[in-house]
């Protein structure tokens, strides 16, 4: 059995008229492939963005320590280690 060489076509694949009738209109079709594109396109940035274990590991804490300073978007109970001595010297009535 030979098999035909595809023929290239020129011009707008022709519309079949065999087969099952389609459910999607063109403009169903239009919002797929745009919803497509914009999909590729932020899976490309996805790509360059670490996930949050990666970044907690370059942190050096436990992905549910990003997730609970998000959580209270940075608002901690306690000062930061660096001002810790200037936050204790301001509640004790020091300063």
């Amino acid at each position: 059995m030979s098999r035909k060489a595809a023929i290239p076509r020129a011009g707008p694949a022709r519309k079949s008229t065999i087969g099952r009738p389609r459910i999607l209109t063109d403009e169903q079709v239009v919002a797929i492939m745009a919803w497509h594109d914009a999909r590729s396109v932020w899976r490309a940035q996805r790509a360059a963005v670490k996930t949050l274990r990666q970044f907690a590991k370059e942190m050096g804490v436990t992905h549910g320590t990003i997730t609970y300073v998000i959580r209270r978007r940075g608002e901690l109970k306690q000062a930061s280690p660096d001002k810790r001595d200037e936050e204790a010297q301001v509640r004790r009535g020091l300063t």
